[in-house]
């Protein structure tokens, strides 16, 4: 009627089988990611770019964007965004390098207290 006993595999041959495939299914998954990543996919080229993000609590940030030239400051958290300030570009320009990654040293609360402290004089 169904197979025999001796018919069937053994559980360790069905464990390393299915070891096996799983690692098949991770390798298959790293190299996509991998030729996906070099393709561009997952990086924004749109109008709307990212400068800088400050995580105020685990779920409320502020944002720098700069959108079509202009930069806003733009803070997030349960409710809708919320537009805070227009930034002047250039002074995001000069203190932090729009376009160019932020330096490595450089936080984004020490680039809007020295903004905040320019347009104060």
């Amino acid at each position: 009627m169904g197979a025999s006993a001796t018919d069937l595999p053994g559980l360790g041959s069905s464990f390393a089988l299915s070891l096996l495939s799983l690692a098949f299914v991770c390798l298959l998954a790293y190299v996509a990611l991998r030729w996906f990543s070099r393709r561009g996919a997952g990086r924004s080229e749109g109008p709307v770019r990212v400068l800088a993000r400050c995580s105020l609590e685990p779920r409320r940030a502020v944002y720098l964007l700069q959108v079509a030239g202009r930069c806003f400051l733009v803070g997030v958290g349960d409710g809708p965004m919320a537009l805070l300030a227009e930034i002047d570009p250039t002074a995001v320009t000069i203190e932090a390098g729009v376009g160019a990654p932020v330096q490595a040293g450089l936080r984004f609360a020490e680039v809007l207290s020295r903004f905040k402290g320019k347009s104060k004089s």
